[in-house]
Order: structure tokens, then C-alpha cells, then sequence
């Protein structure tokens, strides 16, 4: 059997930048809360459980147009071009100055040209009771801010 070989001095150092990298990138992204980075960002909806009694809270959005009925929107580029983690990690922000929707309602309507432009956009949540791990009642729709068109 060969006797292992040591590995040349500049191996080690680029393979030991690449850690020092994705360990600071790691670190950048925990601190500042940011999943530009990904896979590099926030991990912690993987840090903890859910209580099997207690509740799962599901950001949403709702459109509203000239009718006034309210219709579901999917997060996500293809639609208002963020994703929901990025909403629910500026949640703070965006109740305090709802105006911060604007950018997700023109993105929408510059994806959906065929259809009215939207006279409002409502970011809500959407609470499901758990009872030993699973669903029970109906859920619980919460307004958390709404932008109108100015």
C-alpha cells in the first residue's frame, strides 16, 4: 500500500482560501440576514421545529383590481420577482412603510400585460392550527399591511 503524500504548500492554501471564503460568505449572510448569497445565506428556518400544537404561520399575497375581489399571488421571479423568505425577512420593514409593495405590484403587471393593472396589493398571512402535528380548523387570514395605487 502507497504511503500517503503530503500536499504541496500551494494546495493547501488554495483549498484553505476556498474554506476561509465560503465560511466569511457564510458568516455575511447569517449576519446581515440576507439570502443574496444563496446557498450562503440565512439557515435558520432549519434551526428549530415546529411545535406539533402549535401554529404555522404562511406568508401571502393578494392582488386587488376595479372589481375589488381579492385574488391570490404567487411569490417568486416569475411573478412580483421576490421570493417569499425575502418578504418574510423584511416583514418589519414593509408594515412599517407599505409603499415598499410598490416594486412587486408594477412587477406583476409588467408580467402580466394581458390582464388590468392592480389597484392594490395585500402581503397576509395565512395561520394553520396544528393539534399532534396536523392541520385542524380552518385557517386564519390576517391583513398584515395593504399598498393602494396612489
Amino acid at each position: 500500500m502507497p504511503s500517503p503524500s503530503r500536499l504541496a504548500p500551494v494546495s493547501l492554501a488554495w483549498r484553505t482560501l476556498v474554506v476561509l471564503a465560503c465560511l466569511a460568505v457564510l458568516t455575511l449572510g447569517g449576519l446581515t440576514r440576507s439570502n443574496d448569497l444563496f446557498p450562503f445565506g440565512v439557515l435558520d428556518q432549519f434551526s428549530s421545529g415546529t411545535d406539533p400544537n402549535g401554529e404555522v404561520v404562511n406568508t401571502c399575497l393578494q392582488g386587488i383590481r376595479g372589481d375589488g375581489e381579492p385574488f391570490d399571488i404567487r411569490f417568486g421571479s416569475r411573478s412580483v420577482g421576490i421570493e417569499r423568505a425575502d418578504v418574510e425577512n423584511n416583514l418589519a420593514a414593509i408594515e412599517a412603510d407599505p409603499a415598499l409593495l410598490a416594486p412587486l405590484a408594477a412587477q406583476y403587471d409588467r408580467r402580466h400585460p394581458d390582464e388590468a393593472p392592480l389597484d392594490a396589493l395585500v402581503l397576509c398571512q395565512r395561520i394553520t392550527s396544528l393539534r399532534d402535528g396536523t392541520a385542524h380548523g380552518e385557517d386564519e387570514f390576517v391583513e398584515v399591511t395593504r399598498w393602494e395605487v396612489p
